[in-house]
């Protein structure tokens, strides 16, 4: 990290707010041009840029032949235990990266709000390598081991549509607090991925588990909230107050993006309220529910790990009930 030197030491002595226009230029790579100037994707393929990612790719596949070798042993092969593999594998992630995120942002409450686009540091783009490699993994995990199906299709343009946000990073070596900002949401992706799990391995339906069960899902609920809901208002406030301090590119980028999350996880947020309880007993239909969807890990399979009937909705809704 590069959080000391002269321009740091002016940087921390300025009033910072919770939205203002970000001219920290100082802090930044001078080398690089300003953010008025396109991204030059051509630097995707630098050898510094490309073989960490590629690292960092194979890096998850060997997380996930460790997982597949010493968890859920006691499930006969079939969907729902790659399902539970492909979970255990997204948790490990999200507890890394989402956990990094959030300390960054207690520590850095300053850049994180004043600089979210004009500092740079090599070593913080690493974190960022990492979940493009976990991106590009989960990618090839999902073409080979799962059959194409809207649910796969909306976690496989979630994928697309972050890598391209990261992307952005390594191409004019600007928003890498914004690309934090956004993956926060992986704070939120710990709680979905350990609900998840507890759904499929059937750990939910376990007195022994219920008040653990709670937990995860209130957890899941208000992280939902505020690092999903909350983050994405921040980020479009933040993109509107800086829209004359950047190239037209980045603002679009920024609103589209923001847009096309907020169905998925509006999508996805309406879902869980429904078959964790939270709406009591409004009907909603298996089509309505099936619209968007940002992974496949909440359709309920069967023991041999086939997906269900039009009920799968009613199954999910007879889980430990929330007081």
């Amino acid at each position: 990290m590069q959080l000391w030197g002269p321009s740091f030491e002016a940087f921390y002595t300025r009033p910072w707010h919770i939205f203002q226009v970000d001219n920290n230029t100082d802090i930044g790579d001078q080398e690089w041009a300003s953010a008025m100037v396109t991204p030059d994707f051509a630097n995707l393929i630098r050898v510094d840029i490309l073989v960490p990612i590629l690292c960092y790719s194979l890096f998850w596949y060997t997380v996930n032949v460790l997982v597949t070798a010493n968890c859920w042993s006691s499930f006969q092969e079939g969907q729902k235990r790659k399902r539970l593999i492909n979970v255990t594998t997204s948790l490990i992630h999200s507890s890394v990266s989402g956990f990094y995120f959030l300390i960054f942002f207690i520590r850095f409450p300053g850049l994180m709000f004043a600089a979210p686009m004009n500092y740079y540091g090599y070593l913080d783009t690493q974190i960022l390598m990492v979940t493009f490699g976990y991106f590009i993994y989960d990618a090839y995990d999902l073409v080979v081991n799962d059959k194409f199906s809207i649910q796969t299709g909306v976690l496989l343009f979630h994928h697309v549509g972050a890598a391209i946000v990261i992307s952005i990073v390594f191409a004019s070596h600007k928003f890498v607090l914004f690309a934090y900002w956004a993956l926060l949401m992986e704070v939120s992706s710990v709680f979905l991925h350990l609900r998840s799990i507890f759904h499929f391995s059937k750990m939910s339906s376990n007195s022994r588990y219920s008040e653990v069960t709670r937990l995860i899902l209130w957890g899941n609920l208000i992280s939902f909230i505020v690092f999903r809901f909350l983050n994405q208002i921040w980020m479009v406030t933040w993109g509107i107050v800086n829209r004359n301090n950047m190239h037209l590119f980045y603002l679009v980028m920024c609103m589209v993006a923001q847009a096309a999350f907020f169905l998925i996880n509006l999508s996805l947020f309406l879902r869980i309220l429904y078959s964790d309880g939270f709406m009591g007993s409004t009907k909603v239909s298996r089509r309505q529910l099936d619209a968007l969807l940002e992974d496949n890990e909440y359709t309920a399979l069967d023991q041999n790990g086939d997906r269900e009937d039009d009920d799968i909705v009613e199954e999910l809704k007879k889980e430990p009930e929330i007081a």
